[in-house]
């Protein structure tokens, strides 16, 4: 008989083991610049509607940190009304730059990533996608950590003796050792969902909105019912007068909207995914009512306890951890586990797995992405840490966001007043086309983040050590995110007025190779606008 003979198989510590194939389709200049899970989304995996997008906000507006978030707000000072309003003009805000940043997504079917190169250039595009992927592990390992309030509830109630297992870590360490317990039995949990494909996602945030919403409005009912009404938060007014009272004001809108900064800018992640462009808009409503509802949730569930413990609990969990009905602690506190579970996996763990797919596209996948976000995010960050307390917690959430709104604000104007959703979705997958700009990179986003990040550095430095006196300034960084996002979006506006990039402009959407017949190798010219006229220029 004639021997066959078969290739050798790779071994798994060698590099061509590791090596991802460039998918046929890929519209990359070579190998290795993209693989299937950066490309453009296949029409047969654009299956998400509306209705799944407003699960996806209703589980991840009803778990536990959107009702920490309430009390932080009122921790300010503002009564619950004005911390209430607040919220809600928060949310409106950032509603709107969560809509028009998700378009993109949802029209041209592209992540975050490689949107980001049309305002930032196709090098420049790196410094945001890493700058989203530290956040997203650290804000992974927080939610995780939440995560682990919620099992330890459930492992408690099942084995009691767990309230009073001895603690051999040290008081330095931020947790004790039942608590790591639990978090470590929450990440092992959580570990196969994170593996899951986000086309695939429907279906698990369906479930855990609808475990989520029924867990918040049984403990609002159960916490009023106990309690005999409101509790005492509710006849609280508001602690400050004149300035101080309006800065307050202006410190609760900006810790509203951000949370969901890091969502407003990879928010295409998710947008890619929808069948139909208008899928996106329906965000703009769902955002607002999703999230006031459940912050007003919060304030009634923490007002209600303090009547019922004599102690202001504004972590729900803290709530449930004193109830005697074990089933019933552990079914709510298992309801909130799933949610802060989903919206882990929906917000952090996707977000970074495909900033990871694009940073190393040769290597990794979203798959490979995951597991890393999961191992590095889960125990690199250190999560006990940054929640030892709500002054730390309110401080992050704060902090790095003078880096990551002017990027959203840059890929907004850029998008819908510069280019007037126009791209060539092809070209944004070139190293050399035409959104290379200069060396790769857009001197015009290069130029407002240089002037608009230090802006808010000394704010930063002071609210991590307060020791460092910088006067009145300290006022401004309570604005963070407000004024990082319209000053950016004015210098960036303005510059591109003055110097606009015509090179960069079609004259029509091209999604597809099949819309331009001139595509192959490189283009000799490609039509651009030139406001009401069209020419050809060289390519770059």
């Amino acid at each position: 008989m004639p021997t066959i003979s078969r290739p050798e198989p790779r071994k798994w510590f060698t590099r061509s083991y590791w090596y991802l194939e460039t998918p046929p389709a890929s519209y990359a200049t070579h190998e290795g610049w993209s693989n299937a899970d950066v490309d453009v989304v296949p029409p047969e995996q654009r299956n998400w509607r509306a209705i799944n997008y407003l699960f996806l906000w209703l589980a991840d507006g009803a778990n536990v940190g959107t009702m920490q978030q309430a009390g932080s707000i009122v921790a300010l000072g503002l009564s619950w009304r004005e911390a209430a309003a607040a919220i809600a003009i928060g949310n409106i805000i950032i509603a709107a730059a969560v809509t028009l940043n998700g378009v993109i997504g949802a029209r041209h079917h592209i992540p975050f990533s490689i949107a980001s190169r049309a305002s930032m250039g196709f090098y420049f595009s790196y410094f945001a996608v890493f700058s989203r992927l530290v956040l997203g592990l650290l804000y992974f390992g927080i939610n995780t950590y939440i995560g682990a309030s919620c099992m330890l509830i459930m492992l408690e109630a099942i084995w009691p003796s767990l309230k009073t297992y001895h603690n051999s870590l040290p008081a330095s360490a931020g947790v004790a050792s039942n608590k790591l317990i639990a978090y470590f039995v929450f990440w092992i949990l959580q570990f196969p969902l994170v593996m899951i494909p986000p086309r695939k996602m429907r279906w698990l945030f369906f479930l855990k909105s609808i475990a989520a919403v029924i867990a918040a409005f049984a403990l609002l009912g159960w916490s009023i019912n106990k309690a005999g009404g409101g509790g005492p938060v509710l006849s609280q007014h508001s602690k400050l007068h004149g300035a101080a009272r309006s800065w307050a004001w202006v410190s609760g809108i900006n810790v509203a909207i951000s949370g969901k900064t890091t969502l407003a800018l990879n928010i295409p992640d998710l947008t890619r995914y929808a069948r139909k462009p208008s899928a996106a808009y329906w965000q703009m409503l769902f955002i607002p009512v999703v999230y006031w509802v459940f912050s007003f949730i919060g304030i009634m569930v923490a007002s209600a306890g303090q009547e019922i413990y004599d102690k202001l609990y504004w972590d729900p969990t803290q709530i449930i951890a004193q109830w005697t009905n074990r089933a019933g602690a552990f079914f709510i506190a298992f309801a909130f586990g799933l949610a802060t579970l989903g919206t882990n996996i929906s917000t952090n763990s996707i977000a970074s797995s495909n900033d990871f797919a694009f940073l190393a596209p040769k290597y990794l996948d979203i798959k490979r992405g995951a597991f890393l976000t999961a191992v590095l995010g889960g125990w690199a960050t250190v999560p006990w840490k940054i929640q030892a307390s709500a002054t730390a917690l309110t401080t992050f959430l704060s902090g790095y966001i003078i880096v990551l709104a002017p990027i959203v604000a840059i890929m907004i104007v850029d998008y819908w007043l510069i280019r007037h959703s126009r791209l060539h979705v092809p070209m944004l997958y070139q190293n050399e086309g035409i959104y290379k700009y200069t060396k790769g990179i857009n001197w015009r986003a290069g130029v407002t983040l240089l002037i608009v990040v230090p802006i808010n550095l000394p704010g930063l430095i002071h609210a991590i050590n307060s020791k460092v006196n910088i006067g009145n300034y300290a006022y401004f960084y309570r604005a963070s995110w407000l004024t990082s996002f319209f000053i950016s979006a004015t210098i960036y506006f303005i510059l591109s007025k003055i110097s606009p990039p015509e090179s960069t402009f079609v004259t029509h959407t091209i999604n597809t190779l099949d819309e331009d017949e001139s595509y192959g190798y490189m283009p000799e010219s490609i039509p651009v606008y030139d406001g009401d006229k069209e020419k050809d220029i060289p390519s770059v």
